[in-house]
């Protein structure tokens, strides 16, 4: 089952088992997604570690499906092309928490797709009751990425989990 979230510029495909193992052959991933995947696929944070990671998560309970990475794709007139990823780590845990992460490949980067794309997946994630908190972290020298966090409604909100990193969240 494939879930997709659509935004102006951009479709998110909530990656399922089959689309993180075939990440490892860039033409099985465009050939999952019907997609372009750039030569530098995957972004530097999103490695094979984060991919075992979703995959376990999946694996363990297929309610998490959406509760994971989303492919992030710019939707052109005559294709489709992979420019980063987007979402959590799970399910809402018991205080209604989940914390999230986003990445674009350089050469999509400052065009307003990763505050799109998270734009999008938060308005998915609000139709689940039992999520109440959303939890980010970042480092300052980010800048682009503090802005991505504040202009989708994120509050900074002291030191975050790693060392040297802020904390930030956005209260459903």
């Amino acid at each position: 089952m494939n879930i997709a979230i659509h935004t102006t510029r951009l479709e998110l495909i909530a990656a399922t088992t089959e689309l993180l193992q075939s990440e490892n052959d860039h033409n099985q991933l465009a050939a999952g997604l019907q997609a372009d995947v750039p030569e530098n696929w995957p972004m530097p944070l999103y490695d094979s570690n984060a991919r075992s990671y979703f995959t376990s998560v999946l694996t363990e309970n297929p309610d998490a499906l959406g509760w994971t990475s989303w492919y992030i794709l710019l939707l052109e007139p005559d294709q489709k092309t992979l420019i980063g990823a987007v979402g959590a780590c799970g399910l809402p845990d018991d205080e209604g928490k989940i914390v999230i992460g986003y990445s674009i490949l350089d050469q999509f980067q400052r065009k307003g797709y990763a505050t799109e794309a998270l734009r999008g997946f938060l308005n998915w994630a609000k139709s689940n009751p039992r999520l109440r908190v959303v939890a980010a972290d970042t480092y300052p020298h980010l800048l682009a990425s503090i802005r991505v966090l504040e202009k989708s409604g994120f509050i900074s909100c002291g030191h975050g989990i790693e060392e040297g990193s802020i904390g930030f969240r956005f209260l459903v």
